[in-house]
C-alpha cells in the first residue's frame, strides 16, 4: 500500500463572530434603561463618544441604602393574612407590583382591572384588603388617602378633617390661607387640625430600605392613529449616542463609529418588532388580554426578516407604554388553546375564565364543565381538561376551593 499526499483547494462559508458583531447582539437584550448603563461606561472609555442620558436614566442613579427589610418581602409575609381567599391573591399580587418606592399605588386601579380582565370593583374590594396592612397608609392612591388611612386607624375622621384632606392641593399651593379659604375653617380651627396632621407620615413606606421592585419603564410607545396603531421610540428613556469632533487615534474611532452603528441597528430592530405587534395585535392594545389574538415569536421573527432567537431577546428585555399603562412585550404573544382556524390565544382564554369566575355566585362556583360551555357560548371551543389546565395556570383555585 502506497502512501501519497496530496494538496486540494477548497472553499467554505462560515460565519466570524467579531468582537463588534457580539456587542450588537448583546445590546439586542437590554431595554432602554439597561443599555443606557452599557453606553455609559463605553463612553467612559472612549473620548469620541458622546452620550446623552434621559432622565429616567439619571433617575436610577438615586443610591438607595440596603439596609433592613424590604417593602415587597414586607407585603408578602402580611399578604396570607389580609388576603384570606386564594382566589384573590393574584389580584393582591398585581397590585403589590405597582407601589412605588414610598409605598403609594403606582397604577391606576382601572388599568389593573383591564389587565387582569376583571370588574374594577374586585380590584377595589382587594385594595380595601391590603390598606389594613401596618404601617398604615400603604396601598394609597394619594398623599389624602395616605393621611385619611392613619387617621381612621385611630378613631372616626371628623367632618372638619374630611374637608381639609379634600382640599389638600390648595394647602400645597396657597399655604394655609389658601387651605382655609378652600375649606370654609377659620385659622383657629384649622391650626389643630394641621398639627395633627403633621403628626402622621406622608411616606408609609420610609421605613424600608428598597423599593419594592424596579418598575418597568417603557421602551416603546403605542398610540392610536386614524384605524390603527403608530408605534415609536420612547425618547424619554432611551439614550442618545453620537460621535464626537475631536481628533485622536482612528482605532478608538473606528470603535466609536461601530458602536454608534450597532446602536441604531438595535433601534431599527425594536421599531420593527413594535410595528409587527401594533399590526397583529390592534384588539390587544384596544381592549386588553381578552382579544389577544395567536402570535408567536417565529411567526414575528419571519415578518420582520430576524432570527427567532433575536426577537426573544428583545421581548424579555422590552416593555411598551399603551393606553392600559405599561405592559412587558410578552404580553403581546400567546399560543393557540386549540388547533383550529379560530382558535383563541391562552391570555385571551384565561382572561374570559377570569371574568367568569369572578361574576359567579360564591355559594355555587362553575365547574370547569361550565365554564368551557360558557365559553362555547361565546364562539370559543374549548375541553374541560384545557380550561382546568388554564384555570390553574391562571391561579384559580378549583370549584370546591372557591365555594364559600
Amino acid at each position: 500500500m502506497k502512501l501519497r499526499q496530496d494538496i486540494a483547494l477548497r472553499q467554505q462559508t462560515r460565519l466570524t463572530l467579531s468582537q463588534d458583531l457580539v456587542r450588537a447582539i448583546g445590546l439586542l437584550g437590554l431595554s432602554n434603561l439597561d443599555l443606557g448603563e452599557s453606553l455609559r461606561e463605553a463612553a467612559a472609555e472612549n473620548p469620541f463618544l458622546r452620550l446623552e442620558l434621559p432622565r429616567a436614566a439619571a433617575l436610577e442613579d438615586v443610591e438607595i441604602a440596603d439596609e433592613g427589610p424590604s417593602l415587597i418581602a414586607h407585603v408578602f409575609e402580611c399578604l396570607p393574612g389580609l388576603v384570606p381567599a386564594p382566589a384573590d391573591r393574584a389580584v393582591a399580587l398585581a397590585l403589590a407590583e405597582a407601589l412605588d418606592a414610598q409605598g403609594f399605588l403606582a397604577t391606576p386601579t382601572p388599568a389593573i382591572a383591564a389587565r387582569l380582565g376583571l370588574p374594577p370593583a374586585h380590584i377595589e374590594a382587594v385594595l380595601a384588603q391590603l390598606q389594613r396592612i401596618e404601617p398604615r397608609g400603604l396601598f394609597a392612591r394619594s398623599l389624602a388617602e395616605c393621611l385619611a388611612l392613619q387617621l381612621a386607624e385611630e378613631s372616626p375622621i371628623a367632618p372638619e378633617m374630611r374637608r381639609v384632606l379634600e382640599a389638600l392641593p390648595a394647602l400645597a399651593e396657597g399655604g394655609p390661607a389658601a387651605l382655609a379659604r378652600a375649606t370654609g375653617l377659620p385659622p383657629d380651627m384649622l391650626a389643630p387640625l394641621l398639627a395633627q396632621l403633621r403628626g402622621l407620615s406622608p411616606r408609609p413606606a420610609a421605613g424600608f430600605a428598597t423599593p419594592p421592585a424596579r418598575a418597568r419603564i417603557a421602551d416603546l410607545v403605542f398610540a392610536p392613529e386614524g384605524t390603527g396603531w403608530a408605534v415609536r421610540l420612547n425618547r424619554e428613556t432611551a439614550p442618545r449616542l453620537t460621535l464626537a469632533a475631536i481628533t485622536g487615534p482612528a482605532r478608538e474611532r473606528r470603535a466609536a463609529q461601530a458602536l454608534i452603528a450597532a446602536v441604531e441597528r438595535r433601534n431599527a430592530a425594536l421599531l420593527a418588532l413594535g410595528t409587527a405587534l401594533a399590526r397583529e395585535q390592534p384588539g390587544f392594545l384596544r381592549d386588553g388580554p381578552a382579544a389577544l389574538r395567536p402570535l408567536t415569536r417565529r411567526a414575528v421573527a419571519a415578518a420582520i426578516g430576524l432570527h427567532e432567537s433575536t426577537v426573544s431577546r428583545m421581548v424579555a428585555a422590552g416593555s411598551a407604554e399603551t393606553p392600559r399603562g405599561t405592559e412587558p412585550l410578552a404580553a403581546f404573544f400567546g399560543r393557540a388553546v386549540a388547533q383550529a382556524e379560530n382558535a383563541e390565544a391562552g391570555p385571551a382564554v384565561i382572561a374570559r375564565i377570569r371574568a367568569l369566575v369572578g361574576a359567579e355566585h360564591p355559594s355555587a362556583p362553575l365547574t370547569d364543565g361550565a365554564l368551557a360551555e360558557a365559553l362555547a357560548q361565546a364562539g370559543i371551543t374549548v375541553s374541560r381538561r384545557v380550561v382546568a389546565k388554564l384555570r390553574a395556570r391562571a391561579g384559580i383555585p378549583p370549584r370546591a376551593l372557591r365555594r364559600r
